[in-house]
C-alpha cells in the first residue's frame, strides 16, 4: 500500500510513501473446548455453568456470545451474564451461561463464541437431560386388610416433591364406578 501526497497548485503524486503494516490477532482459547455439560436439569428451571475465555497474547481480545437461533429456543434457552467484552492481555474472562430447558428430552444445542479477528467462531455443544419433577410416595401399596362391611375406613398416602419445580398431580381410581373414593383429586406440590 502506498500513501500518495498531492500538493495543491504544484502537482499530483509529488511524494509516494510506502506503508507496511502487520495485522495481529490474539490467540484465544475457550474452556471447556467442545461440550458444556449441564447433566440433569429440571424442566423450565434455570441451571448455570461457567465457560472461560482465555487470551494468551499480549494484545487485547474482544469476544461476543453469538445469538441463539429460534429453532433451538424451542428445545432450551441459554443466556450469558456477560454477552460480550474485552479480555485484557494474558488474562481470561469467566462467563456464566444459564440454561432453561423447554422440553422433556436430551438437549443438544450449539453455542457460538465470536472472537474479533477470527474468521470462524468457537462452537460449544450445550448438553443436558431435561426431566420433570421427582415425586416420592411414603408407601408403594395401601393395604386395608380385613375391614367391616359398609364402614368407611380411610387411609392416608403422603407424596413429596423432591425437586425444585412444582409437581401437579391427579389422583383417581382405575374404574370409574368403584367402591374406593379419592378425597383430594388434584393439587400442586
Amino acid at each position: 500500500m502506498v500513501l500518495v501526497v498531492d500538493l495543491e497548485g504544484v502537482g499530483q503524486d509529488m511524494l509516494a510513501v510506502p506503508l507496511k503494516a502487520e495485522c495481529l490477532v490474539p490467540t484465544v482459547k475457550v474452556q471447556p473446548s467442545d461440550v458444556l455439560e449441564y447433566e440433569t436439569c429440571f424442566l423450565r428451571h434455570p441451571k448455570t455453568r461457567e465457560i472461560e475465555v482465555i487470551n494468551e497474547e499480549a494484545l487485547k481480545a474482544k469476544y461476543e456470545i453469538g445469538p441463539q437461533d429460534d429453532q433451538s429456543k424451542r428445545i432450551a434457552v441459554y443466556t450469558a451474564d456477560k454477552e460480550n467484552g474485552i479480555i485484557e492481555p494474558k488474562s481470561s474472562q469467566i462467563v456464566t451461561i444459564s440454561l432453561r430447558t423447554e422440553i422433556l428430552s436430551t438437549v443438544r444445542i450449539p453455542l457460538y463464541i465470536k472472537v474479533e479477528g477470527h474468521h470462524l467462531p468457537f462452537m460449544l455443544t450445550v448438553l443436558a437431560t431435561s426431566t420433570g419433577p421427582l415425586v416420592e410416595a411414603d408407601t408403594e401399596e395401601l393395604d386395608w386388610g380385613a375391614v367391616e362391611v359398609l364402614t368407611d375406613c380411610p387411609k392416608r398416602l403422603t407424596i413429596k416433591n423432591k425437586s425444585r419445580i412444582p409437581a401437579e398431580y391427579t389422583a383417581f381410581t382405575k374404574q370409574k364406578e368403584s367402591i374406593w373414593k379419592v378425597i383430594q383429586r388434584h393439587g400442586v406440590l
